[in-house]
């Protein structure tokens, strides 16, 4: 089975996508090949996912330090400027911590996905 492939456009960077999902919401844009920009406003989910035993997961571990980096731009689990992430995965760990792929959770006014924009090679069985 081959991964599916997305590509940037420009036709891309004009559309807001907005996500809603697990307490968390907003804004992003694809502005640039290697650069999505939450909007300010942004609001994070508040708990981390944890392991059976209580314990953080992996994904909520790489959020949290993504969370530590951005601190400067959140408060009270709001973004309070606009940020810069280079992939829509690292997106989706620091809004949501994580469980739910990004490329199909961004949608635009539509309905239609990132993923439905972007991809340029679909999963086949070889």
């Amino acid at each position: 089975m081959m991964k599916d492939a997305h590509k940037w456009s420009a036709d891309i960077s004009a559309i807001e996508f907005t996500f809603s999902d697990n307490g968390s919401c907003g804004k992003v844009y694809w502005q640039k090949r290697k650069e999505l920009i939450i909007k300010a406003g942004a609001v994070l989910t508040p708990d981390p996912q944890r392991n059976k035993d209580g314990s953080l997961n992996f994904s909520a571990k790489v959020a949290n330090a993504l969370r530590d980096e951005h601190a400067a731009f959140i408060k009270d689990g709001v973004t309070t400027e606009d940020i810069v992430f280079p992939s829509p995965n690292e997106v989706g760990l620091f809004l949501r911590y994580g469980g739910e792929n990004t490329w199909l959770s961004l949608k635009d006014e539509a309905g239609k996905t990132l993923h439905d924009y972007s991809v340029v090679l679909k999963d086949t069985e070889i």
